[in-house]
């Protein structure tokens, strides 16, 4: 994951160096997505298949990129989740309620967003 060193910039203050991952808050990891405006929403696999079609049309119309752990979900699932949290406030403000209708229903923290916006 490319954010893991996204602090190694040349100079010599404190700031400059690499975060290790334990480190990197997903607050940090969205400035720093948002500046190179370039964003993940997590999924988590599942039973279910996705259509690559729509999957390429959504990520292309929000340019935004799915990583799916699979159907294993990662240790950290809060980090994902806040990020994702983090990723929809983005969108809402950017598209509205737009991207909601075809946001992939196994991305992390989606149901938790829809509650808090009904």
């Amino acid at each position: 994951m490319s954010f893991l060193s996204y602090s190694q910039q040349s100079g010599r203050d404190e700031n400059s160096k690499p975060l290790p991952f334990a480190q990197v808050t997903p607050e940090q990891k969205f400035k720093y997505d948002s500046k190179r405006n370039s964003f993940t929403i997590y999924t988590v696999g599942g039973l279910k298949p996705y259509s690559h079609e729509a999957t390429e049309t959504f990520q292309k119309k929000f340019d935004i990129t799915y990583h799916d752990f699979g159907c294993i979900a990662p240790a950290n699932m809060t980090f994902f989740e806040t990020y994702n949290l983090l990723v929809f406030q983005h969108l809402q403000k950017q598209y509205g309620n737009d991207w909601q209708k075809d946001i992939r229903d196994n991305v992390i923290g989606i149901n938790k967003w829809k509650e808090r916006n009904k």
